[in-house]
């Protein structure tokens, strides 16, 4: 996230799916690649993480929680934790922090209309050759908005279709704007990107210089 400008703007850098792995071993992998980070030149405040509580995500929460990269001294490494943001997807439209469980329980469309807006204000951006890319935009092809009878907009994967990386990547701009950004999103209704869409990063379209 760079934040030298009077808005932060995002930039993914890398992006994958995991399957088929237990819990702790998915664990000591983000532990693994946040040590990592910490050694990146630059880097003031972080790595932290932002997850997805919902279902089966609060065991790794948990099990995170408990690691000392987390935990403040004594019992944690350095005089300050690495700070976890685990957020619990809900209905409606509104944000609330759940100081009980630490969670932060955010609306989906509150989520994904935020995406949409920072896309659609060239505030977030993505590499190239990311890993991930051909499943991503195979999630955004099957990914719908749908409009209640009241009005109000959901949006989910079409039926056997994933959702797992458009979610993955939500959840860390929903929270940088909560935390970092003052002024609160709100939900905008704009159509999704199509995948021909997608493939053309949003650093060209905005003239952005490659990170």
């Amino acid at each position: 996230m760079a934040t030298d400008t009077k808005e932060p703007v995002y930039h993914l850098l890398a992006l994958d799916r995991v399957r088929g792995v237990d819990y702790p071993q998915i664990s000591e992998t983000i532990i693994a690649t946040i040590k990592w980070l910490q050694q990146e030149s630059g880097t003031t405040d972080g790595p932290h993480l932002c997850l997805d509580a919902s279902g089966l995500g609060a065991p790794i929460r948990d099990y995170l929680k408990q690691s000392p990269l987390f935990r403040s001294p004594p019992h944690g490494y350095g005089a300050t934790p690495r700070k976890i943001y685990p957020v619990v997807f809900t209905g409606g439209e509104s944000a609330r922090y759940d100081s009980i469980t630490g969670n932060y329980n955010i609306s989906k469309s509150l989520i994904v209309g935020n995406f949409l807006s920072l896309m659609q204000h060239r505030r977030f951006d993505y590499a190239p050759d990311l890993q991930a890319l051909p499943l991503l935009e195979e999630e955004i092809a099957a990914f719908k908005r749908h409009t209640t009878t009241s009005g109000k907009n959901s949006f989910d994967a079409e039926a056997g279709a994933h959702d797992d990386l458009i979610c993955a990547i939500c959840i860390p701009l929903i929270v940088g704007e909560l935390r970092y950004n003052k002024p609160k999103p709100r939900p905008v209704v704009v159509p999704l990107p199509r995948p021909d869409q997608l493939v053309t990063p949003a650093w060209k379209i905005a003239g952005y210089n490659k990170f």
